[in-house]
């Protein structure tokens, strides 16, 4: 087989976890991800979810874009791009720097920013009722790039562990303390309370992005119709045993 016909292969099997990028053309340090999806979740300022959720939600994939903002705050961007599995991401200050400063507009600290800006977001489902909702998080914020970024490392590791690319977590929403230079505030935190396996156990690829994950076979057997819980269904993972942390026998 080729090379290339192998790298398209390999590109064939990322999805938003596998296909995470931290870094940044240029040298920078920045991250992104965004997609109108069901509902919006916000992290306020008071440290709490809105809309509420209480429920605990299948994380089904995380996307990286960078748009680029009009000064109106209440209007969606003036343009989007959505990175792909594994591409870095764009050398934002320098795509900043090219625009006149006619575009730029003011940040929330009242300073000028220029109109490119990176985002994460974050796409659920509800496996109770299906709602789909999307969280978008500005990369420039500090608090929610590490909850991301923290999901999407624990993900990669079990993924690795148990040796299946069809692992994804089922959260809490919640948050956590967060020291800062003004005193500490509560930052968004993804609780991870068990795994499931979305698709049959020999599926090793996700769908597209744009698909949502089929859960039909990942149930360990057809539940009877007095089943409880759709989330109690679909087929769990246990945590990595010790055997598989050290990819080896324990010699002893």
């Amino acid at each position: 087989m080729s090379n290339a016909v192998m790298k398209q292969q390999e590109q064939r099997n990322l999805d938003g976890f596998e296909g995470y990028e931290d870094e940044v053309e240029g040298g920078d340090d920045q991250s992104a991800v965004q997609n109108n999806l069901g509902t919006k979740l916000v992290f306020t300022i008071h440290g709490t979810w809105d809309p509420p959720v209480n429920a605990d939600l299948i994380a089904l994939d995380v996307r990286r874009v960078v748009n680029k903002w009009g000064k109106e705050r209440d209007k969606p961007p003036l343009e989007t791009i959505e990175l792909k599995p594994g591409e870095r991401w764009p050398d934002i200050a320098a795509m900043n720097n090219a625009c006149p400063r006619s575009e730029w507009r003011e940040g929330f600290n009242g300073e000028l920013v220029g109109p490119w800006a990176g985002q994460h977001i974050v796409i659920f489902v509800d496996p109770e009722t299906m709602v789909r909702y999307w969280w978008p998080s500005p990369i420039t914020t500090i608090g929610s790039t590490r909850c991301v970024r923290d999901l999407v490392d624990q993900t990669r590791l079990m993924r690795r562990f148990k040796r299946q690319i069809n692992l994804h977590p089922v959260v809490e929403l919640s948050h956590t303390h967060m020291p800062t230079r003004f005193g500490g505030r509560e930052r968004p935190h993804l609780i991870v309370k068990k795994w499931i396996v979305l698709g049959p156990d020999d599926d090793k690829v996700l769908p597209a992005p744009d698909n949502t994950p089929s859960l039909s076979g990942s149930a360990t057997e057809k539940p009877p119709a007095t089943a409880g819980k759709v989330i109690d269904q679909l087929k769990t993972v246990e945590p990595p045993t010790r055997k598989e942390e050290l990819e080896d026998e324990i010699p002893f």
